[in-house]
């Protein structure tokens, strides 16, 4: 776990505490990490991911508690905080999310619907979504996933007229397995606009293309390697945007 991780969890040093609300996030955190990490058999993992965008000079850092259960369904407890240079740490959004298999008509096909709901400063917001996974082979599947992403508060829109910034979003998973520890996911994601707003490439519509290289140390350590590109940014930034995410899971 990094040092701001780290920093995050002891709560000391960080002058965005303010009002108590994300020391409640935190201890949230850690008490649900307290709990999970007794259930050795159940699957409980802990994750700390940090992310930077080399177009906003915006750095992020993610904590995440999940759990796994033998039968494929899982759920997983999400804080993120964001940073630039300089800055001070801003929470960024809570999630928590769920899936659950709910049809597996042969030993290779596995149809998985799922969902979250999040929270922000701005308004809270959810997601459904579809999941259908094939493995072909030992070491490769694909997985097509139809989601559709929806905010209970509202934007102004094109127009000027208050309106819910929703997007439909369609994503396909290539993974492949190299060998015994390395892996690889191909992750590009297609989004369009539900009513009437741009994208920050400025059109209706946009590309999220994720590169994840991970490498199992042992039954415990999971580090892993990002590469994204996250489209154009026309306005401010008016550069494509590229980010990298260095992350680690700690399996109990």
């Amino acid at each position: 776990m990094s040092i701001a991780a780290i920093s995050i969890l002891v709560g000391g040093g960080l002058p965005t505490f303010k009002n108590g609300l994300i020391m409640k996030n935190i201890n949230a955190i850690i008490l649900l990490s307290s709990l999970t990490s007794a259930s050795v058999f159940a699957g409980a993992y802990v994750e700390n991911r940090e992310a930077y965008n080399l177009a906003s000079d915006q750095g992020e850092v993610m904590l995440r508690v999940g759990y796994n259960f033998d039968m494929g369904a899982g759920i997983m407890l999400t804080n993120t905080y964001t940073f630039q240079r300089e800055d001070e740490l801003k929470h960024g959004y809570n999630e928590i999310e769920g899936w659950y298999p709910l049809f597996k008509p042969t030993d290779k096909l596995t149809i998985q619907p799922g969902g979250l709901i999040n929270d922000k400063s701005i308004g809270s917001g959810g997601a459904v979504y579809l999941d259908v996974n094939y493995k072909f082979v030992p070491w490769f599947n694909l997985t097509v996933r139809n989601r559709y992403n929806h905010n209970n508060y509202s934007s102004t829109d094109l127009s000027g007229e208050l309106d819910n910034n929703d997007t439909d979003e369609i994503g396909t998973y290539w993974n492949f397995k190299i060998t015994d520890k390395f892996s690889y996911t191909f992750e590009p994601h297609y989004f369009i606009r539900v009513n009437d707003f741009n994208s920050s490439n400025g059109k209706d519509h946009h590309w999220e293309i994720t590169n994840t290289f991970r490498y199992r140390i042992n039954e415990h350590w999971l580090p892993y390697f990002e590469l994204r590109w996250l489209d154009r940014n026309v306005e401010p930034y008016h550069r494509e945007q590229n980010q990298i995410r260095i992350g680690t899971k700690y399996f109990f």
